[in-house]
């Protein structure tokens, strides 16, 4: 899953060597999907109550397109370089040691609501108080041969007790200061989650932070982007892409690194920064990607590590970052491997905008009054309202994005075509005959796909093709019947256009 990065303060760090970007290779043909805003897009509510919006990217839309780089590698056939060149202009290439640790929160542990952190015993499993103390070698089973089940260190007030767990009970062996670290010798520690066991290199720690239980893994940062690398992009990817996601990882770590979250962590481990799967995680052909590029970093002019932001998709325009390194501008990338996540449809209720927002009371319209100005419809939605029966509410796009869980905020709510038109029924004996029109042209609005008619009373009902304009029904008794036909659309359907007719026998 794609990740919205936050840290916003410049890294540090001494490089080793410089290395230039090779040139961008910007072939594609593809002319930016622009089209004139306008001045302010309103969408009733459609007849059914049921809004389908469609919509561009997934993500912030920051930096490196994930499935942009995919189609630059696979169809553009660009390198790695190339990839990182046109997503963070305005950098370099440098190297850094492959021998730096990185401080990672395990927020899957969660460790803060659970009170205590959990391993599974090992031969060469070992403990060693924070603050400062013997390391003690955790056995695997009691005197009396009992097996130990699982060791933890567990929150006792401002103390951590170090308690093994046998015979079904938990029985605590010795308390220490602050918290403790778990160190295996083979290098991996066997965490307990919540439902699950993963396995993490490096060591564990268990400490008590602003009164809370925190569980961190300290780990080479170059064995963390093993387990990030195929959590953030999937592994069967060509490899210049899977080199651009391992540069772009290591850079947003290496700049989390110099720029530590809090003291006892630099990053999470989640999609707050990067997703981080452990070593459950690692496949070969991501763990190839990052040795391929071992210790390659992205840096400014002035050598500091940038913020390389990356998301999904970002729907064919990237967004700017407000640096020149994450600028605003059309990729020709994004989309050159179909996806839903460069462009989606979904459907949002009227009622579960009334619930998000229930001032408006019942819901008339959106109004979108303003876009950022790129790409198709006029790019990303700035500013939005909902007009009801209870007033108006003014919301960015990005708020009517997170509230209503869409994709991003490059969205527009699709129309349902007009009623038909000029729709006519006439009666010959028992046979009743109906024409129409297409409907009138709705700004924006889908495409007609078909229509359905409806003759009442009695059920006939008939599902017609787009270019169906007349239907008839015979062997109808005498009296007065009420036609109704609606155009269909990705949409949904239209409003109906209805008309009274009467049969007589012959």
């Amino acid at each position: 899953m794609a990740i919205v990065n936050v840290v916003t303060k410049w890294a540090a760090g001494g490089l080793l060597t410089l290395v230039l970007f090779g040139p961008s290779a910007v072939t594609a043909e593809a002319k930016p999907d622009t089209q004139p805003q306008a001045r302010h897009e309103v969408y009733p509510v459609p007849p059914g109550g049921t809004f389908t919006f469609h919509g561009r990217g997934y993500g912030h839309g920051h930096g490196m397109s994930q499935w942009g780089a995919y189609g630059a590698a696979k169809v553009a056939h660009l390198s790695a370089n190339q990839i990182l060149h046109f997503y963070y202009p305005h950098t370099k290439l440098a190297t850094k040691s492959t021998k730096r640790e990185i401080r990672v929160l395990l927020t899957a542990a969660n460790a803060p609501g659970r009170g205590y952190v959990e391993v599974k015993p090992a031969d060469g499993l070992a403990v060693t108080p924070v603050g400062g103390g013997d390391t003690a070698l955790l056995r695997t089973k009691t005197k009396k041969g009992h097996r130990i089940k699982a060791w933890r260190l567990r929150r006792d007030g401002a103390d951590v007790d170090v308690q093994e767990r046998f015979g079904g009970r938990w029985h605590t062996v010795d308390q220490v200061a602050g918290g403790a670290t778990f160190t295996d010798t083979d290098g991996l520690i066997r965490v307990f989650l919540p439902g699950r066991k993963v396995r993490f290199r490096g060591a564990l720690t268990g400490e008590i932070e602003n009164g809370v239980m925190e569980a961190v893994n300290t780990v080479n940062l170059e064995a963390y982007l093993q387990g990030v690398v195929p959590a953030e992009m999937p592994a069967s990817w060509s490899p210049a892409a899977l080199q651009a996601q391992a540069v772009a990882a290591r850079t947003y770590a290496t700049r989390g690194r110099a720029n530590p979250k809090a003291a006892w962590f630099d990053v999470y481990g989640d999609t707050r920064d990067q997703a981080y799967g452990g070593f459950a995680s690692e496949v070969t052909q991501t763990t190839k990607a990052i040795q391929h590029t071992a210790g390659e970093v992205i840096v400014d002019h002035a050598g500091h590590a940038i913020l390389a932001q990356y998301s999904s998709a970002n729907g064919g325009w990237t967004l700017s970052g407000g640096v020149n390194y994450l600028p605003s501008q059309h990729d020709p990338y994004d989309g050159l491997v179909p996806n839903d996540a460069h462009a989606w449809t979904t459907t949002v209720t009227a009622g579960r905008l009334e619930s998000a927002y229930p001032s408006v009371g019942t819901l008339r319209e959106i109004v979108v009054s303003e876009r950022d100005g790129n790409g198709l419809w006029g790019g990303r939605v700035a500013a939005v309202s909902l007009t009801g029966s209870g007033g108006t509410v003014q919301l960015s796009g990005t708020a009517l994005q997170l509230a209503l869980g869409l994709r991003s905020p490059w969205f527009r709510p699709t129309p349902v075509p007009a009623a038909p038109s000029a729709l006519q029924a006439t009666a010959t004996g028992r046979t009743v005959t109906a024409k129409w029109k297409p409907p009138d042209s709705v700004r924006g609005a889908a495409r007609v796909t078909g229509y359905r008619f409806r003759l009442t009373p009695g059920r006939h009902k008939k599902l017609l093709a787009a270019s169906t304009r007349t239907v008839s029904v015979d062997k109808l008794p005498r009296g007065t019947y009420t036609v109704r036909v609606v155009a269909l659309s990705s949409a949904g359907a239209g409003p109906p256009a209805t008309v009274v007719v009467k049969t007589a026998h012959k």
